[in-house]
């Protein structure tokens, strides 16, 4: 495997584990599923990290559809502003998403442009479409669900088409994909994308972000590195709100005026993470505080809590996953707790000597009073093994 931003083959790295299997891949019982072994690598050369793993998955997107999460709106208006910005004829343009979690933008867009061709499709689909394909006579062929967006975006009869793609840069697994989906942009084209602010996810001292599915964490000078290789003119700006990570959104356009850098980043200068020791630290943290005769509740079971089990906690410590979730119900997780799966709700906690709460604040906010007034005496605590109460 080659960087991402500067193609070079020397990384400081860590086992993050084997055998893993996608955080999001809940299943029905008796399902069989493939796991592969994952890697947390940081570049010597350009400082860029990202998760390498043998699993052939172009798109790591999600593994099932019954979980779907709503997207926070607060940075919409802006989007607005700068699409509004390039001048474009809004009777003459078509919006074109590539997954479920870019319909409410396109339907704010749709509003608040006075757009009217609006095709909300989710082609990303989930995670097994897209593995790498290839023809009878062995040639690779695009996976469908890119030749379904390319379709459908030839088709417009608008002179104008918008791309919102949401969550795409950090999730590709593979060059090529990520530069067909750049050359996408043309004097008619333009993309809104948005990702997780890894510079200020570094700086906020969390590993929560870490996740088996999010293959390249890119820093802002590294995805302006990208973007200025292909010669392609975005804006992009970095918003947070207590729902959400810090997250960052562009857009690519022709239309855009000099990119905020006209040079190449020189990406070579940017000061590592240190991911590796981080993670290093963050299981030993784990480690100083569970004992075999400790019971430890993990209460979430999105990504965090998953990926808590599988790369940050040692194989002997006992506990259990818990979500309320009722498209849940009945699924076998991705892991294996040895004291099970269950719902948060009206689980008995007394026994347990940890929980550890890994959704967001304001859920945690929520539910520690409850657990306290249950009687629960025992530490509450977040990802990072830090006390919640």
């Amino acid at each position: 495997m080659r960087c991402f931003v500067c193609q070079s083959d020397e990384f400081h790295q860590i086992s993050l584990n084997q055998n893993l299997l996608d955080a999001s891949d809940f299943c029905e019982v008796g399902a069989t599923i493939i796991g592969y072994s994952y890697v947390l690598t940081t570049c010597k050369k350009c400082g860029h990290s990202a998760i390498q793993t043998d699993n052939p998955c172009l798109l790591p997107t999600r593994k099932y559809d019954f979980v779907k999460y709503g997207e926070p709106i607060e940075h919409y208006p802006k989007v607005s502003l700068i699409l509004r910005a390039l001048n474009l004829d809004l009777d003459n343009i078509s919006i074109h998403t590539f997954s479920y979690k870019d319909f409410q933008l396109a339907n704010f867009l749709a509003k608040d442009l006075a757009i009217s061709d609006v095709n909300l499709n989710d082609h990303a689909g989930c995670s097994d479409d897209w593995l790498p394909v290839n023809s009878s006579d062995g040639i690779k062929q695009d996976p469908l669900p890119l030749e379904r967006l390319i379709n459908e975006i030839n088709k417009s009869d608008k002179s104008h088409q918008l791309i919102l793609i949401t969550r795409f840069f950090d999730h590709v697994a593979n060059h090529d994909l990520l530069q067909k989906i750049l050359r996408l942009n043309s004097p008619t084209r333009h993309i809104v994308f948005d990702l997780n602010d890894y510079e200020r996810l570094f700086e906020l001292g969390t590993l929560e972000f870490l996740w088996n599915e999010r293959r390249n964490l890119f820093r802002r000078s590294h995805l302006e590195s990208i973007l200025q290789k292909y010669n392609l003119k975005y804006l992009m700006f970095s918003y947070e709100s207590h729902e959400v990570s810090p997250t960052l959104t562009g857009v690519i356009s022709e239309r855009l005026k000099q990119s905020p850098n006209s040079s190449a980043v020189d990406v070579t200068k940017l000061s590592a993470p240190h991911l590796v020791e981080k993670l290093i630290a963050l299981r030993q943290r784990w480690q100083d505080k569970l004992t075999m005769s400790h019971k430890l509740g993990i209460i979430g079971a999105s990504h965090k809590g998953v990926s808590l089990a599988q790369f940050v906690l040692d194989s002997q410590v006992k506990y259990s996953l818990h979500d309320d979730k009722e498209a849940l119900k009945g699924k076998t997780p991705p892991v294996a707790p040895p004291l099970g799966f269950h719902s948060v709700s009206g689980f008995d906690f007394s026994e347990y000597t940890h929980i550890a709460i890994t959704t967001t604040l304001v859920i945690a906010a929520k539910k520690i009073p409850k657990l306290r007034a249950s009687g629960y005496t025992g530490e509450i605590l977040d990802f990072d093994g830090r006390k919640l109460d």
